[in-house]
């Protein structure tokens, strides 16, 4: 998966493979960042997966 914030739409989720909890996308980055920004979410010690 792409880090930047740019790929992530609207509905998809990042998932923790471990205890389940899921965050979802509800508004697309409209700023233009590009693939210079990055999103690193960690959660029970990993990386969150997008699902």
């Amino acid at each position: 998966m792409s880090n930047a914030c740019s790929v992530l739409k609207t509905g998809q989720r990042i998932t923790c493979e471990e205890c389940g909890i899921s965050l979802e996308v509800v508004n697309e980055c409209t700023g233009g960042c590009g693939d210079d920004c990055e999103i690193t979410l960690k959660c029970c010690g990993k990386e969150m997966k997008l699902a």
